[in-house]
């Protein structure tokens, strides 16, 4: 009686559930460092977003007012929204200023605006869990493990 041989043996499928282990051992680590980068990146992408917003909000006020600076403000941001709201004179409700940007919104910190209209990171603002920082025109992330 001949034996029918198809198929493999226990060694030969342990070898390659082996190789496999190994194989995802060393890809893991990796895969999860890049998806890492890319959300630091994001976070430093929405914190230069937030600047751009906050120079263009400066324009658009000086637009509106016969050239006329917004002056030195500070827009908070709290995790809906990153705003300003000037301080009331007399017989007037001041208007709340809200940034229109893309990306992520920050959990906490703060935009400063010159009176010029240039926009810095005034306190760090928190995205995705990554605090972001600037140094000259640089904008870094990092998280709290860095």
């Amino acid at each position: 009686m001949k034996l029918n041989k198809k198929g493999f043996t226990l060694i030969e499928l342990l070898a390659v559930i082996v190789i496999l282990a190994i194989i995802a051992l060393i890809a893991v680590p990796q895969i999860l460092n890049i998806l890492n980068r890319a959300r630091k990146s994001a976070a430093a992408d929405s914190a230069y977003g937030i600047l751009k917003a906050a120079e263009t909000d400066a324009m658009q006020y000086m637009l509106d007012n016969n050239g006329n600076s917004i002056g030195a403000i500070t827009y908070t941001c709290d995790g809906t929204e990153c705003s300003y709201t000037p301080t009331a004179t007399a017989g007037e409700t001041p208007k709340k200023r809200v940034l229109d940007f893309k990306g992520t919104k920050p959990t906490s910190g703060g935009v400063q605006l010159d009176p010029q209209g240039n926009a810095t990171i005034a306190t760090s603002l928190v995205i995705n869990s990554f605090t972001c920082t600037q140094s000259g025109d640089t904008v870094t992330c990092n998280n709290a493990t860095e």
